[in-house]
């Protein structure tokens, strides 16, 4: 892994930053090809000192690219020794944000200043890292390892999202596919904030190859296959066309995971999009069904409790305006399921009952 960021290292001028003996610490000890945990100790300690005085915003900017580096070094220093944890720290979110943040911000700073001093290195590191992280997502959808797939590509949306709109969509779809419908709906809201959705594009051809179209990663590698004669049909999507789905996926993953109240939610935002969409009908009525039978999953309990006191007026009153109040909870709920799908059976029996329990006698003799 330390192979993606020694260049950035080798590439940094003396010029720049020859009056600080924290850089020379830095590149020093980079340039090892064994590091030591004193060696280890030694450049955590620079980089904190150099990232306290750092003064222009040229030293600012090279200072926390090293300091943001550190985990990478780490890793490289335990060798053989290193476990799947260690190797988890470079792939954290948190860290991979901050990673393809700060290569962005230094290549933009060099851009601005016209003084390139590694930005054609640390464009070659940001598309090896892209391609790892790429083709390690593209391996374990291979495998069938679809949460891991899902992670991965995440991970590569995480590390460059003006880029990777496309690992996002394929994050959360494979989630879905993973039945970790969590996860996938942790996703999906990834998607449905994000700017891929609002102004992305999706690039397809048909590979002369297999004469199927398939999505490519971007714009670039699509054209550049039908560049090369190795594609043709090219056609585009906006995402923008897709928010309907999205939208209605989010409601799905919502009450499949239980949580009614951003089901609500959910749904009206969908409904906005596709009022007439038989699947987000279909939710309502399930969310609906749902919230009126938990008010009643437990009568048949507290009809026995009745019945044992019906010798007892006192108690046998309390119980029965119990009873009441419960079917007058679920009554709204059941209304709305029965205006949704009136030809559920269940639906029908639960809320005749609630009319008769409640004594609207008119109401259930409309209901077959």
């Amino acid at each position: 892994m330390k192979r993606l960021f020694l260049g950035v290292v080798a590439l940094i001028s003396m010029t720049v930053f020859g009056q600080k003996d924290e850089l020379k610490v830095l590149k020093k000890i980079y340039n090892k090809t064994e590091i030591s945990s004193e060696d280890l100790k030694a450049y955590k300690e620079a980089s904190d000192k150099l990232n306290t005085v750092a003064t222009s915003e040229s030293d600012k900017v090279y200072a926390k690219l090293f300091k943001t580096i550190y985990p990478a070094l780490e890793y490289e220093a335990k060798g053989a020794s290193a476990t799947l944890q260690d190797k988890s720290k470079l792939l954290h979110p948190d860290f991979l944000a901050e990673y393809g943040l700060v290569l962005d911000k230094t290549i933009a700073f060099e851009e601005k200043t016209g003084k390139k001093i590694f930005s054609d290195e640390l464009l070659k590191e940001k598309n090896e890292f892209r391609d790892f992280l790429y083709g390690s997502a593209s391996k374990l959808f291979q495998e069938a390892s679809y949460r891991e797939a899902s992670l991965m590509f995440h991970h590569l949306y995480v590390f460059d999202p003006k880029n990777e709109g496309v690992a996002l969509n394929n994050s959360a779809e494979l989630a879905v596919q993973a039945q970790d419908y969590l996860l996938a709906e942790k996703f999906y809201e990834d998607l449905k904030d994000s700017d891929y959705l609002k102004k992305g594009v999706k690039y397809y051809a048909v590979p002369k190859t297999t004469g199927e179209e398939i999505l490519y990663p971007s714009k670039e590698d699509r054209d550049k296959q039908i560049q090369l004669g190795f594609a043709s049909n090219p056609r585009e999507e906006k995402m923008s066309e897709k928010k309907p789905e999205v939208y209605k996926m989010l409601a799905l993953l919502a009450l499949q995971n239980k949580n009614y109240e951003k089901t609500k939610k959910a749904l009206q935002e969908a409904k906005a999009l596709n009022a007439s969409d038989p699947e987000l009908i279909n939710a309502e009525f399930q969310m609906n069904f749902t919230l009126g039978y938990d008010y009643l999953k437990d009568d048949s309990k507290l009809v026995d409790e009745i019945n044992k006191n019906v010798a007892d007026k006192a108690k046998y009153d309390e119980l029965m305006e119990k009873r009441k109040k419960t079917f007058k909870a679920a009554l709204p709920f059941l209304e709305k399921a029965y205006q949704l799908k009136s030809d559920d059976n269940n639906t029908r029996i639960l809320l005749r009952s609630a009319y008769e329990i409640l004594d609207m006698k008119d109401k259930a003799a409309t209901i077959n």
